[in-house]
């Protein structure tokens, strides 16, 4: 029996985080709930360093600013912007 080589940890990596900007890619389409599409830009913004709020879209933002009780740290999912009452 043969040993595949196991694949590098990187090209993993790579694969995954792909696979994830597809699925942002979904829930701009409004085919994942903005509890999901939250915790994977969350996933995909720590993996390359950025705020989640630059993978959410602005109806997202102010969604999660206005409707949704989601848990929401400024310093490293970025922004909510501040809602006026009208």
């Amino acid at each position: 029996m043969s040993a595949t080589p196991a694949p590098n940890r990187e090209a993993q990596l790579e694969a995954v985080l792909q696979a994830a900007l597809y699925l942002l890619g979904a829930r701009q389409d409004q085919m994942l709930t903005i509890d999901e599409w939250t915790d994977l830009a969350r996933a995909v913004a720590a993996c390359q360093e950025r705020k989640t709020a630059e993978y959410l879209t602005d109806q997202d933002l102010e969604d999660i600013a206005d409707r949704y009780a989601l848990e929401w740290d400024e310093a490293i999912d970025g922004a909510l912007p501040t809602l006026d009452d009208e």
